[in-house]
């Protein structure tokens, strides 16, 4: 745990390392000291259907969801997206300065009671 899930629309300026990009993010939720790096999965999703407002091409989006075990006080939740916010901005400066440009980051709750794993050894 978590689950952090990139969607972004495909109509970006940037061509970002996505894989470069999951990496920071790893690192940026290994230093607020809560998760550890084996734990973190990361997947980025493109989307090549949208619509955005009233539709005009010059707006984009890029949205990391971080789906954790419930239990983490608001407070907590709210340090994961301010501390994640800036690492994904980096990777966007073309499109944030050239389209209207929606970038967040949400932490949403997996249910603890109902949450199962199977790994591997």
């Amino acid at each position: 745990m978590p689950h952090c899930i990139l969607e972004h629309s495909s109509n970006l300026l940037d061509t970002p390392d996505w894989t470069g990009l999951l990496w920071e993010i790893n690192r940026t939720l290994v230093a607020t000291g809560l998760f550890t790096e084996p734990d973190i999965k990361g997947r980025v999703v493109r989307h090549e259907t949208f619509v955005i407002g009233d539709g005009a091409p010059d707006q984009a989006f890029v949205t990391l969801d971080v789906q954790i075990l419930s239990g983490r006080t608001d407070e907590v939740k709210a340090q994961l997206s301010e501390a994640l916010l800036p690492t994904l901005a980096a990777f966007f400066p073309r499109t944030r300065s050239g389209m209207r440009f929606s970038l967040t980051v949400q932490i949403s709750e997996l249910h603890r009671p109902s949450y199962r794993r199977l790994t591997s050894a």
